[in-house]
């Protein structure tokens, strides 16, 4: 095999890597480097070729990162780093495991960014959004680093154009096609705004998302994410209008027969009386059923509304290599951990269907 480093993913053809997740495209790890809300300082790019597909594994340099911050804040404790870190790829990202193809891969992966890291002087290297099959692979070769639960993503099967919801309880599914029905008596209608299309909509998606994350604790977006996502393989976005106005939006990407709803924003001024939420989960499931996705995901929290509604969960983890052994910092990483399975724990006893 071969392993080179890269200035930026603008070398890379889309065509040319295995990007399993859409979060592991090219696209997406171009896109990224523009990103200022989470405070990408400087990357590289690891093009592994020689295996069974070549993988694009990208690495950044991270002085502050607000969706690690509100993990901190979901596990109840104070802020681990006082530098920068390196994140592969970013916790935004939902799923990892770039470069985990092979044995090969993995071992290239975590020594060379091992030494990336150091150039860098970074506290630590972070694999984000690993399975926790993924963490016993890559653990079991390069062993050294700390495991740390940080969320829980949600995936179902589809059946097609003729049945595009999961495996919902009929009462469960009967209730979310009234709300459907409502909304759309109400006059919400469905637009899709694809790739470039969707950038003269995001000053109105960026309010609502950043209402909604800070509805749930800390703001982890800008509207630079989202501009610099907008060219990434399959990204749309699905907006709910009412009168004209954006009443809500999913942005979303479709790749490898995968609808990810990724995140969303939701004015919740008129949530109950539109049922938004319920027009926009029912009209995504419809669309990526009618654009031939076989899978899909509704993306990580509201644990509760997504396990009744047929959707099974997968535990994500971040794979933690010091750049120095730090016994204080392993213990401190152990207690996130547990924080965060409480905190979902938690969040799994709370009735919050009935808020939607």
């Amino acid at each position: 095999m071969s392993a080179r480093w890269l200035r930026t993913a603008a070398e890379v053809p889309e065509s040319a890597v295995d990007g399993r997740h859409f979060s592991t495209t090219v696209g997406w790890s171009r896109g990224w480097e523009g990103v200022r809300t989470e405070r990408v300082v400087d990357h590289r790019h690891l093009l592994l070729e020689g295996g069974p597909v070549a993988e694009l594994v990208p690495y950044y340099l991270v002085s502050r990162s607000p969706l690690w911050d509100a993990y901190e804040s979901d596990a109840g404790i104070g802020p681990i780093w006082s530098g920068p870190v390196v994140y592969s790829a970013s916790l935004y990202g939902e799923y990892g495991g770039a470069g985990g193809s092979t044995p090969e891969y993995i071992a290239t992966c975590v020594d060379l960014g091992r030494e990336q890291t150091a150039r860098w002087a970074a506290e630590a290297l972070i694999f984000g959004n690993l399975t926790s099959a993924e963490v016993d692979a890559w653990s079991a070769i390069r062993p050294g680093g700390t495991a740390v639960l940080v969320d829980r993503a949600y995936a179902a099967p589809i059946g097609g154009a003729d049945s595009p919801l999961p495996a919902m309880r009929g009462r469960v599914r009967r209730e979310l096609v009234r709300q459907w029905r409502r909304a759309k008596d109400g006059g919400l209608r469905l637009r899709v705004l694809a790739g470039a299309e969707m950038l003269p909509a995001l000053d109105e998606f960026t309010d609502l998302a950043m209402a909604a994350a800070e509805k749930h604790g800390i703001n982890i977006y800008g509207k630079d994410i989202f501009e610099n996502l907008a060219g990434a393989p399959g990204a749309m976005l699905l907006v709910a209008e009412h009168d004209g106005r954006m009443a809500a939006a999913f942005l979303c990407f479709l790749h490898r027969r995968r609808f990810s709803m990724w995140t969303g924003g939701i004015n919740y001024l008129h949530l109950r009386e539109l049922k938004t939420y319920a027009f926009l989960m029912y009209e995504s499931m419809t669309y990526a059923a009618a654009h031939g996705a076989e899978i899909v995901d509704p993306g990580r929290g509201n644990f509760v509304y997504k396990e009744r509604h047929g959707f099974l969960g997968t535990d994500l983890w971040a794979l933690v290599y010091p750049t120095t052994p730090r016994p204080a910092l392993r213990e401190a990483l152990r207690r996130m951990s547990e924080g965060i399975h409480g905190y979902i724990t938690r969040s799994l006893r709370r009735d919050e269907l009935a808020a939607l």
